[in-house]
């Protein structure tokens, strides 16, 4: 059913395209206007193919790529597609496919000639004016997006670079998926480590059976593979490759305890993807599992402090959220930053200190009692940030962190019984959920018996937190 002229101009009114015409103007656009759907998977515009319409988004969620690589995704309504085309008269530079079901206003080049005379002068000099308002709010992303691409490179420079470092290797990844081997093969080119590749778990008994391998990595379906290789003890290394849903992935490890090494990862981020595996590659072909500098961009300054007292809490979590309000992040990525850090802190002064037998000093105790570390208790809070992820880390002396205490606190938390674990201790058994729920992702690095390190990272590029939270774990 076609809209009245006046129900259209309330509706753009809103949008930021018509915010300088007035009403009358907005009359004359509106009787211009179509209303046109597309169902899930159709495309809006295609790159390289003609296109004279204007098309604003009024309800559901597109997808817009270029050279067949995702570019964003969009769902505000009053966001525009198709000016470039239509100012130049070139074909569409973008393919915008509709992610769900999609609702547009169209306005097509050869309406704008019904334009009133006496305000076609206007009318034109209006569309010019907001043609170069978006062409330089648009400048100003792809200058912001070059320069996290900048960013990303260095980091992921800096993690090939440390992989080389560990003089090569040979990796085997099983995985079904070739869109998902892409990322693992991108993030190991020019590298020296030599990966092969096994589309299923014959392939990878085959691979075993004729060569050594310093890593196995596997996704999900592969993990009876991993098994064989821990108990056959065919590779120092088996990784397992996991999405980024927790609770999935903790029913997972909860019957395959034997995993030492997990990285989750999102299939749709490639980015990501890459640089993860590259880093935690690097951490176990080098033996060098700890530092917080490793997920950062080279050259960042990471501020150090000791964790000294129980009481010194509030004080190192005060100077640590000052630094980053300096550096311009918002105080909703603070929040967030200080919630994992209090938790984190908390569990370094009472549930790491163990004794010589591995018993629990402090544990037992509320966490209202006030502790004060010894020297050789000591932990140290690590932060900082390279202008696309902050990293907050704890380190404790003591590599008292089990597989089994993550997985087992995780399950009662997710399950509805958080506490159930923590009948004979100080706590109430949710510091491992809240730091992972609060944070992007958090890393798990332990050595055992000798030091144990939780980092978090948070995108503080985007406008909200990650959807899927997700945690990698490393154990020596």
């Amino acid at each position: 059913m076609r809209l009245h002229p006046a129900d259209v101009a309330k509706e753009i009114k809103g949008y930021s395209f018509f915010k300088s015409f007035n009403q009358d103007l907005l009359l004359q656009v509106s009787a211009m206007v179509h209303s046109v759907d597309f169902k899930e998977s159709d495309y809006l515009l295609k790159e390289g193919q003609k296109n004279d319409s204007l098309l604003f988004l009024r309800k559901g969620k597109v997808e817009v790529s270029l050279g067949g690589e995702i570019i964003t995704t969009i769902d505000a309504a009053g966001e525009v597609f198709g000016e470039m085309s239509v100012i130049t008269s070139n074909p569409a530079s973008t393919t915008v496919k509709a992610l769900s079901t999609v609702e547009c206003f169209a306005i097509r080049s050869e309406d704008f000639a019904h334009v009133h005379p006496k305000d076609k002068d206007h009318f034109e000099a209006l569309l010019y004016q907001i043609y170069c308002f978006i062409l330089t709010e648009r400048l100003v992303k792809t200058n912001e997006k070059a320069r996290l691409f900048e960013i990303l490179n260095r980091e992921l420079h800096e993690a090939q670079r440390a992989l080389t470092r560990g003089h090569g290797g040979r990796v085997l990844l099983v995985e079904p998926d070739k869109k998902q081997q892409l990322p693992v093969r991108m993030a190991l080119g020019g590298t020296g480590v030599q990966l092969d590749l096994a589309g299923d778990a014959e392939a990878a008994r085959n691979f075993l059976k004729e060569n050594k391998y310093d890593i196995v990595l596997s996704e999900e379906s592969g993990v009876e593979v991993l098994k064989e290789v821990y108990e056959g003890k065919l590779s120092p290394y088996a990784v397992l490759l996991t999405s980024k849903d927790v609770q999935g992935n903790l029913k997972i490890l909860e019957n395959n305890r034997f995993v030492e090494h997990i990285i989750s990862r999102d299939a749709e981020d490639k980015n990501a993807t890459i640089r993860y595996v590259l880093t935690a590659l690097g951490k176990l072909l080098n033996k060098d599992l700890f530092g917080v500098e490793k997920y950062l961009t080279w050259g960042v300054e990471v501020q150090k402090r000791a964790v000294t007292h129980s009481g010194q809490r509030e004080q190192l979590r005060d100077d640590m959220c000052a630094y980053f309000k300096k550096m311009g992040v918002r105080n909703t990525v603070l929040d967030r930053v200080n919630t994992v850090s209090e938790e984190m802190l908390m569990n370094a002064i009472y549930d790491a200190p163990v004794d010589a037998q591995g018993k629990s000093l402090f544990n037992h105790l509320t966490r209202k009692n006030e502790i004060q570390l010894e020297t050789h208790q000591q932990s140290q809070l690590c932060y900082g940030s390279d202008g696309v992820l902050l990293a907050v880390s704890v380190v404790d002396p003591f590599g008292s962190l089990t597989k089994d205490i993550i997985v087992n606190y995780l399950m009662t938390c997710y399950n509805g019984t958080a506490g159930s674990l923590n009948s004979e201790k100080g706590g109430a058994g949710r510091g491992l959920h809240q730091i992972i729920e609060n944070a992007d992702l958090t890393i798990f690095n332990v050595k055992k018996g000798v030091r144990s390190e939780v980092i978090c990272l948070f995108n503080i590029d985007g406008q909200k937190k990650e959807a899927q939270p997700s945690f990698h774990y490393f154990f020596m």
